[in-house]
């Protein structure tokens, strides 16, 4: 076919289709602007929410943890305070089951530990009584004592009795300073 237009009409037409085909692009980049714009303050409203979910949460839990700190700091530190107060008096106890065992690590054969006068203070001296089978044994226990233990500093005998079977002996026993704990 030929085209007998005149070159006006040529140009209008093409000019027509191109404005036809701008006018198709601009309505898809509108309605691609328009999904985006939705898009985007979708996302920012749901941001907005979600902040403000986390920040009520956030408010919720302090108020939570000062009512508990309320309750339960006095209490904690009542504890904290009792236990320091149990430490302090366990420290500066007399561990006698550490003073039994240690008369006992230095006792001769054949001496039986009768009794121990426990007095709780290291600056006075523990009385003890023994039985034995002979005098001989009564001042082996004084002369280990003295020599053999780590926590006696001296021992004295005050007396021997001879009793039936055997013999009994009372000791005083004075520590070394700060090992009677």
């Amino acid at each position: 076919m030929i085209n007998l237009m005149p070159p006006d009409l040529k140009s209008q037409i093409r000019f027509a289709k191109l404005n036809r085909l701008a006018l198709r692009y601009l309505r898809v980049m509108f309605v691609v602007v328009v999904v985006l714009a939705v898009v985007f303050g979708g996302a920012l409203y749901l941001l907005r929410e979600q902040t403000n979910k986390v920040a009520s949460d956030v408010t919720t839990k302090q108020k939570d943890i000062e009512k508990i700190s309320k309750d339960f700091l006095p209490k904690a530190q009542d504890a904290s305070e009792r236990l320091n107060a149990i430490k302090f008096v366990q420290d500066s106890q007399t561990k006698f089951s550490v003073l039994i065992a240690d008369l006992v690590k230095v006792l001769p054969k054949d001496t039986d530990l009768e009794t121990v006068v426990l007095t709780g203070d290291e600056a006075k001296p523990v009385q003890m009584t023994v039985s034995t089978k002979t005098y001989d044994q009564v001042l082996a226990l004084r002369k280990a004592l003295a020599e053999k233990s780590t926590r006696i500093a001296n021992a004295d005998v005050v007396n021997i009795v001879q009793v039936q079977g055997g013999w009994t002996g009372t000791l005083v026993i004075g520590f070394k300073p700060g090992m009677a704990k």
